[in-house]
């Protein structure tokens, strides 16, 4: 799509659907690229090592969720402070935002992948390790911490590609990543027969191959001009930057300290139950995996209307960024019951795609996506609401969305349920949680949008 279509003009006054087609395709096929290479990963992993491998890629999960966090932080933090800097028309700070942009994602890379690579192995423990599954999941989790930086770049240099107006440049970007990761997968698991090191060397290879992309591409930039002074370190830039990207970092954030206490309660509970701790570790690893797909299309949607909402934020035409957003958690809401159908009606089909099981493997994957992820139907409301307060510069709101869901509800109910029903009190732990969650994005968004409503009637005035 040209360039001209994203320009300003479109931005304010084009036709809002075909506006979100722009932005929000690309932006939700990126996602669910992402999603399916990881996918396919684990099913590489599952039937080349059954259970223990699926158990390994899942207590190595909260570190990738980590990553993910770091990586929208700084992805849609550097994109929101651009478009609402250019919506200002103040184009030296969104400049200087972009090159401050790429300076948070090395230095955010660099000081995980130094924590994962010294403290391996208790972190792994922390994470609910076994001692069963520790042999698989250390070399999975001391190679791909190699490629943290580039796993950064990756995933938040095409924030600002889309910002750019090159949202097709930037699924490119991922597109490659994913496909090379896919290919090399199956040479250097069933042909070199490296087991899960080779997927951990086909992650760190094609992160590398997308961070290249996107590095490529800076020195190019249309709406900005990126030469030595833009990536000039600005401590206050950087503050900014996290500050609006807060939401998202903290929803994903708050999910790797979920996935600690969870695979901590699955470890214990699934120990004392007639399935087994790796079992029920396993089952989560692929339930993990399997959900990123409804991730990745509330993420790519969410990711996809952020510039649409800034820009116009910035303008002061809250009209459209009210449009743009009930809009696009209308089609959130709509896919994610679709995705509940499937996680009801065929959970023991979906987990045998990812390697052979016992009875009572596949008994338990079917009451985790029956019970766990009972209201993935709202579950997206967290980072869809979140994300639609972040693009307005409002991240606190989409941090107490997150808080609520994360830290104040589930947590504790993976405390004290399982001491009360076992395992099963870990599987009800979740739609309780969400629906807690569901009921505080609903209120703020509808405050939100009435107050949307009161500005532009005074902006009419």
């Amino acid at each position: 799509m040209r360039s001209l279509k994203l320009g300003p003009e479109a931005m304010e006054h084009g036709d809002l659907k075909r506006l979100l087609v722009s932005f929000c395709v690309p932006s939700l096929l990126s996602s669910l690229v992402t999603s399916v290479y990881n996918i396919v990963d684990q099913l590489f992993i599952g039937n080349a090592m059954g259970i223990l491998g699926n158990a390994a890629t899942n207590v190595v999960f909260p570190a990738v969720t980590l990553i993910t966090a770091l990586s929208l932080m700084c992805g849609v933090g550097t994109s929101a402070v651009m478009n609402l800097a250019l919506g200002n028309g103040d184009m030296e700070k969104a400049r200087h935002a972009a090159g401050c942009g790429i300076g948070l994602m090395i230095l955010c890379g660099g000081v995980v992948s130094a924590a994962m690579l010294i403290f391996t192995e208790p972190l792994l423990y922390l994470f609910g390790c076994t001692d069963a599954v520790l042999p698989y999941a250390m070399p999975y989790a001391r190679i791909t911490a190699v490629a943290y930086i580039f796993s950064l770049i990756g995933t938040a240099g095409p924030f600002l590609l889309r910002a750019d107006g090159s949202p097709g440049f930037a699924l490119v970007c991922t597109v490659a990543g994913s496909v090379l990761n896919v290919a090399l997968d199956a040479l250097f698991i069933f042909g070199f027969h490296w087991g899960i090191r080779g997927a951990a060397w086909a992650t760190v290879i094609s992160q590398l191959v997308s961070a290249a992309m996107v590095l490529v591409y800076l020195p190019h930039f249309k709406t900005l001009r990126l030469d030595r002074s833009a990536y000039k370190p600005n401590g206050k830039l950087y503050l900014n930057i996290a500050a609006l990207g807060a939401g998202p970092m903290f929803n994903f954030l708050t999910q790797a300290l979920v996935q600690i206490f969870l695979n901590g309660a699955l470890r214990t509970y699934g120990g004392a139950s007639i399935y087994g701790s790796e079992t029920a570790l396993a089952v989560a690893g692929v339930a993990n995996k399997v959900n990123t797909i409804a991730v990745a299309v509330v993420t790519g949607l969410s990711n996809g209307m952020q510039p649409i909402v800034s820009y116009n934020y910035g303008k002061g035409n809250y009209k459209r960024v009210a449009e743009t957003g009930k809009l696009v958690i209308k089609v959130i809401l709509i896919v994610s019951f679709v995705i509940f159908l499937c996680y009801q009606l065929i959970p023991r089909q979906i987990t045998a795609l990812f390697g052979d099981g016992d009875d009572d493997y596949f008994a338990f994957a079917a009451s985790y996506f029956r019970i766990f992820l009972m209201l993935i139907c709202v579950n997206g409301l967290q980072s869809s609401v979140g994300g639609f307060f972040s693009a307005q510069g409002k991240p606190k709101q989409s941090i107490l969305i997150s808080l609520t869901r994360q830290v104040l509800m589930l947590p504790p109910l993976l405390i004290i349920l399982p001491r009360f029903f076992g395992l099963n009190g870990v599987l009800w732990a979740g739609p309780i949680a969400d629906f807690a969650m569901a009921v505080l994005a609903g209120f703020l968004l509808r405050n939100q949008l009435n107050e949307l409503r009161m500005n532009d009637d005074r902006t009419a005035v």
